[in-house]
């Protein structure tokens, strides 16, 4: 009979953050300046965004929504990913973010900062039995990027500071939205699929004005957000 064994996580007190971001500045200023050198500069949400029509390759939006969930590993059309995002129901920071840890996977459209850190850096990872996710401890701390390493160890890297969650409005519509307390970058977020306690979130980075890369979620109830 196989025993169940807790997972190790680690938590870092407040302070790490602040000087980890402060010593990763050079980093994050690079990771900002990525962003204009996009082949598309991906701006979603500029004045009139409503009028204009999104075309994408011509998929059904169940269809892509079956693709994502089955995480094919496929290369995405952008415009694709907006169109399913404006037709998902809006996510609520406090009481469907906080007190959560999930796991993340990256969607390529192979034209987004994104894709570089999976190719760079999270596919040499993934060969280590290293994965990625993200954690919400409360609404105003939480770990931008959580390592797992064999879904036995969890342990952040506070490289880009400390995030809060809230709801602000993209494209129109007020979503769970993660803050970085010292980049000028947000996550928003929608839910894929909720299907049996299975929560899936469509998730959407940008610098500023600009969207530097598309993302899922998926919850991981196995996992404390808090310290015993």
């Amino acid at each position: 009979m196989s025993v169940y064994k807790k997972p190790k996580v680690l938590f870092y007190p407040s302070a790490v953050y602040d000087v980890a971001q402060f010593v990763m500045f050079p980093l994050n200023c690079l990771i900002s300046g990525l962003c204009y050198l996009q082949p598309s500069k991906s701006v979603w949400n500029e004045e009139g965004f409503e009028n204009k029509k999104l075309l994408g390759s011509g998929k059904t939006l169940e269809q892509l929504r079956a693709e994502i969930l089955r995480q094919d590993g496929l290369i995405y059309n952008e415009e694709d990913l907006v169109r399913l995002y404006d037709s998902l129901p809006t996510v609520n920071a406090k009481t469907d973010l906080v007190n959560k840890t999930w796991n993340g996977k990256i969607l390529r459209t192979n034209g987004s900062v994104l894709d570089l850190a999976e190719l760079a850096i999270i596919k040499p990872l993934n060969l280590l039995g290293i994965k990625w996710g993200k954690r919400y401890r409360t609404q105003h701390q939480g770990d931008p990027l959580l390592l797992r390493w064999s879904d036995k160890f969890y342990f952040p890297i506070p490289i880009w500071g400390n995030v809060g969650m809230t709801d602000i409005r993209w494209r129109g519509q007020a979503t769970a939205t993660m803050n970085y307390d010292h980049q000028p970058w947000k996550d928003y977020f929608k839910v894929l699929s909720n299907e049996q306690g299975h929560t899936v979130l469509l998730g959407v980075w940008t610098h500023k004005h600009i969207a530097g890369g598309w993302f899922t979620l998926t919850l991981d109830e196995s996992v404390p957000t808090h310290p015993d």
